[in-house]
């Protein structure tokens, strides 16, 4: 049986149909306790994103615009595996381990209107002392919610 075959597995549950869990399909995320996102409907919840690369390697480590980037970059990449894209997100919560002053956040932002363009979701930005691993100076979580199924 291949690893995704067993992600699939043990990814079912009892319960509502309507609730699903995403599947992970990059190597790293199939050690992780939670699943990638879970989908409610049309509504996806997404875990908390690291500045990982499909490997599990940190990406731009000391660097907050690239970390960014590589948040966004996977927030992407889950989104796209329930026919998603980035401006279906309606929240999103930033956990900062940097320090927050004028530069930060002109790095942070510039990255989000690369990513957004004018759209603007609803979004919290919360200083935390620490995340998963140690050089992370960011976690991005999501909620999205997607499109009415065309006629």
């Amino acid at each position: 049986m291949t690893i995704a075959a067993q992600d699939a597995n043990r990814m079912r549950r009892p319960g509502p149909a309507h609730i699903a869990p995403v599947p992970p399909e990059w190597p790293w995320e199939h050690d992780m306790p939670p699943a990638p996102a879970v989908r409610a409907g049309r509504t996806v919840y997404l875990s908390g994103q690291l500045a990982l690369d499909a490997q599990g390697r940190l990406v731009g480590k000391g660097d907050l615009q690239a970390q960014a980037r590589q948040c966004f970059d996977n927030i992407e990449a889950i989104l796209a595996r329930v026919g998603g894209r980035m401006h279906d997100i309606v929240k999103m919560t930033s956990y900062f381990t940097c320090q927050l002053d004028a530069r930060s956040s002109q790095d942070y932002w510039a990255v989000r209107r690369d990513v957004f363009g004018g759209y603007k979701p609803a979004s919290t930005g919360v200083q935390v002392q620490a995340l998963l691993l140690p050089d992370c100076l960011l976690e991005i979580e999501a909620i999205a919610v997607l499109p009415e199924p065309a006629p």
